[in-house]
Parts: C-alpha cells; sequence; structure tokens
C-alpha cells in the first residue's frame, strides 16, 4: 500500500530529487529535467491506481449498504490431523493425541447455557455407552459469547458434579481458549475451516456446535447447537467401526436451517464486535 498525507510527499520528493541533483545553469539540461518530472508524475500517477484500483473493485462487489467482512478465524495452521495439535489444560499446553480415541466429539461449552442441560446428559450417556470401544468426547470453555466468570479449575468441577462429566482421558474439559478471532486456539481454527457451515461460514456460531473426528483424527461431520446429541448415535457407531457415515437425515438439514435463523437474535451466538472480537475475548 502506498503512504499518505506526508507520506505520499515524500514519495513524489524522491522521485523528482534524481532530476533536481543533476540540474546545471545550462539551458539545454533543461528540456532532459522537464521530461524526468514528468515521468515521475507518471510513474506516481500509475502506482496510485494500482493501488486504490482493487480496493474499489472490492467494495463494488459488496452489497450497497453493506460492509466489508472481517476476518472470522487465525489463519488455519498447516496441519495433517487432530493429533498434529496441543490444547490447554491445567494452564501447560498438552498434546491432544492421548485423549484421540477411535470416534472423538468435540464441543464447545457454556456452563451457564441452557442448552447445557440437554447436551450434557446425552453426550455423558454416550461416555458410559461407547468409550470402551473408543469413543471420547472432549469439551473446550471458552470466555467468548456468553461470559462467565468461572475459571477453568471451577468449571470441571461443575461439569463433574452436575453431570458426572469428566471421566479422563475420554470425558475431558479442558480450560478455557479463545475459540474465534486471530487469538484462537489452532485446533478450532482448523476444524472449522475443514469444516465450514451449510450457509458458508468458517468459525463456530454457537455454543455447542460439535465436531466428529475418525480414528486418524480428521474431521467427518459437524453438527449445529440443538440437534439432539441422540439422532448422533448412527454416526457415532459408523464412525467407531471405520465406516462412512450415513447420508446426513432431514432433521440434520433441518437443524442446520433453523440453527442460521436463531443466530441473527439468539444471545447464545457468537456475534463479532458484540461478544467477541478478532483480537481475543471481551475478558482478555
Amino acid at each position: 500500500m502506498l503512504p499518505r498525507g506526508p507520506g505520499l510527499l515524500l514519495v513524489a520528493a524522491l522521485l523528482v530529487a534524481p532530476c533536481a541533483a543533476v540540474r546545471r545553469p545550462s539551458v539545454l539540461r533543461a528540456p532532459s529535467c522537464i521530461l524526468h518530472r514528468r515521468q515521475a508524475v507518471g510513474v506516481l500517477r500509475n502506482a496510485l491506481a494500482a493501488a486504490l484500483i482493487p480496493v474499489a473493485s472490492v467494495r463494488s462487489a459488496l452489497p450497497c449498504g453493506a460492509e466489508e467482512p472481517a476476518p472470522q478465524t487465525a489463519t488455519a495452521p498447516a496441519a495433517y490431523s487432530a493429533f498434529d495439535f496441543r490444547v490447554p489444560f491445567r494452564g501447560e499446553p498438552e498434546e491432544i493425541k492421548p485423549y484421540l480415541g477411535k470416534a472423538t466429539l468435540i464441543v464447545n461449552v457454556k456452563y451457564d447455557d441452557p442448552e447445557t442441560t440437554e447436551q450434557l446428559p446425552a453426550l455423558q450417556g454416550f461416555v458410559e455407552k461407547y468409550s470402551k470401544q473408543g469413543l471420547s468426547v472432549l469439551a473446550f470453555p471458552t470466555d467468548q459469547g456468553w461470559f462467565e466468570a468461572d475459571d477453568s479449575a471451577t468449571l470441571r468441577l461443575k461439569f463433574k458434579q452436575a453431570f458426572n462429566f469428566g471421566q479422563y482421558p475420554v470425558a475431558m474439559v479442558f480450560d478455557k481458549a479463545d475459540l474465534l478471532g486471530s487469538n484462537s486456539l489452532p485446533l478450532y481454527a482448523w476444524l472449522t475451516r475443514a469444516l465450514v457451515n451449510p450457509w458458508g461460514v468458517n468459525r463456530l456460531v454457537f455454543n455447542y456446535e460439535k465436531f466428529l473426528l475418525d480414528k486418524d483424527g480428521l474431521p467427518m461431520r459437524r453438527y449445529p447447537r440443538k440437534f439432539p446429541v441422540g439422532y448422533m448415535e448412527e454416526d457415532l457407531k459408523a464412525a467407531l467401526a471405520g465406516q462412512p457415515l450415513p447420508p446426513p437425515t432431514k432433521a440434520y438439514i433441518q437443524a442446520w436451517e433453523d440453527a442460521k435463523r436463531e443466530a441473527t437474535k439468539s444471545e447464545y451466538a457468537f456475534k463479532p464486535g458484540l461478544n467477541y472480537y478478532s483480537f481475543g475475548s471481551p475478558a482478555s
């Protein structure tokens, strides 16, 4: 990008300066100097046009009254699978590998969200039913969105006391972390770009979005906030057996359509500039 204001004047001065340096009293040098100045002005004009045209073309492509979109997530890291990541636990970054199973559900949680009373008992039921077959459920809290003051250790205790969720290493509540924006946990930057939601958003929209991974740590399917956990059972069975997932059901498709409508009005939706920011959470 070209400098503006005083910086622009400096560029012009630098372009014209060589001409001034070689100027002599002789009249014969004047036409050459004038030519140099014209060349400098032409170069400067062309450079300005090149810098401004892309901006204008981007703005003209936006609908009338629309704002230019802000970056949604951190740049997704180069990774082959979830096995390549570290996650925060008890104040330290740990390799996620010991916590991944033959099938793994990754879910972003909020203890004070009303969905917690629906989601956690069902997720804990899956842990009790399928953990011996290789299922892991990994929960990630965050200060982004609806803020809750509890620290990570307190949240782990609450989830354990209220829902018996927290059996090491198959039912984990990790430390709070940013899951959106430029400081988002690399695991989530990767997941949300690997599985963009049906309306093209490559970030979390709600609490309790879930990602199903296979035994190789590769994402298989993404589930919206209010999709009943029990409806995921056939997918879990297929993943545990190393089989392809069944086709998406009508209920799954409808749940995403409902989520899109809810996102515009729900206080539990992640809204950029309101309850989370590109550079971090409101509390950070």
